[in-house]
């Protein structure tokens, strides 16, 4: 009986996660619509057209070395728990996963494609291959809230107004502020790492042995000089990503200042990680113009400015196709993502 149970509850999960999936991308999608009904598509196109599209083969070649350099994050995080692998063949899954992200959204995700990928090369589990990329993931997203913050403190950029109305279809009018947001958030984050040296982590395992795997992640947080480089090399990322914006800004012939483009890029990439839409489609696009709306661009200007950047992720991510394409990895089936490892 449990045999038959048993592949009928794995189906409905399967089919909440696909309905799941479909609802993200539809209201994804609906924002797109609702953001170019209200700016004017022929607008947004025009605005776009009038851009310097040479700019984006450059912003493509900064942004793979911008991954290029996640990838050798992701090597020496991965290689605390005993993962081996060599930065080409990592490399390889990071283009992969981007691929998967952008173009197979519905059945695997991009995450979940490299963990599969590293657990099976090294024979080992995959929740364990699932904690190295929640640590590269992690320690990157930690490190851009961290030097956004920073920078919304310094006067030249503290002095803006961060006030953001927001008017969401069928939801009243609210208000947030970018500048207070991030400082919360960074307050709670070095709050959360202090509380991570005071739980006995080593006692709860040893307690509930279910909980090892939380023992084997005291690494990435008890590891200082782990955790500065780590950082470190986030902030050289994001400083990479940096450029990418003031590339684009060049491109559009949009003036913004350097500082506003770092606070720019962290918020849309924080902004873009709640599970709201699929890859954060609409959402992304929606924090892009209403911070740019703030420095008086134009809004069918700043939203063409979020497609710009949309245009160079996607382009980027299709080498990961290309790498598919030569045949040396399967793409994997969802059922081979599921986290058992029996």
């Amino acid at each position: 009986m449990a045999q038959v149970i048993a592949p009928r509850a794995k189906s409905a999960m399967t089919g909440k996660r696909s309905l799941k999936q479909v609802v993200k991308i539809a209201a994804g999608l609906a924002l797109i619509v609702f953001l170019l009904h209200q700016t004017g598509l022929e607008k947004t196109i025009s605005a776009l057209s009038q851009a310097n599209l040479w700019f984006i083969p450059l912003g493509v070649l900064m942004y793979l070395m911008a991954q290029l350099m996640s990838t050798y994050r992701w090597q020496f995080l991965s290689e605390a728990l005993g993962f081996h692998r060599s930065l080409r063949e990592l490399y390889d899954y990071y283009l992969i996963g981007m691929f998967s992200n952008q173009f197979l959204p519905g059945a695997i995700g991009g995450d979940a494609v490299r963990m599969y990928y590293l657990a099976k090369s090294c024979n080992r589990k995959k929740r364990e291959a699932l904690l190295t990329l929640l640590a590269e993931r992690g320690v990157g997203l930690v490190a851009l809230l961290l030097l956004t913050s920073a920078i919304c403190l310094l006067p030249a950029v503290a002095n803006l107004n961060w006030d953001i109305p927001v008017h969401l279809p069928g939801l009243p009018l609210w208000h947030w502020n970018v500048r207070f947001l991030m400082l919360m958030l960074s307050a709670l984050v070095i709050l959360g790492y202090i509380g991570l040296w005071l739980v006995p982590l080593q006692a709860w395992v040893e307690r509930f042995p279910k909980l090892s795997l939380l023992g084997q992640a005291r690494v990435y947080w008890a590891n200082i000089p782990l955790l500065v480089k780590s950082i470190s090399l986030s902030i050289v990322v994001h400083a990479f990503m940096v450029l990418v914006h003031l590339l684009i800004a060049n491109a559009m012939h949009v003036h913004v200042p350097f500082l506003y483009l770092a606070v720019l890029y962290g918020v849309v990439s924080l902004v873009s990680v709640l599970p709201i839409t699929q890859g954060g489609l609409g959402v992304r696009e929606l924090a892009y113009q209403s911070l740019l709306v703030k420095l008086g661009v134009n809004p069918d200007t700043a939203l063409a400015f979020g497609v710009y950047w949309f245009l160079i992720s996607t382009l980027t991510s299709l080498f990961g196709g290309i790498i598919l394409m030569k045949g040396h990895y399967k793409t994997p089936e969802p059922a081979e993502m599921e986290l058992s490892d029996a």
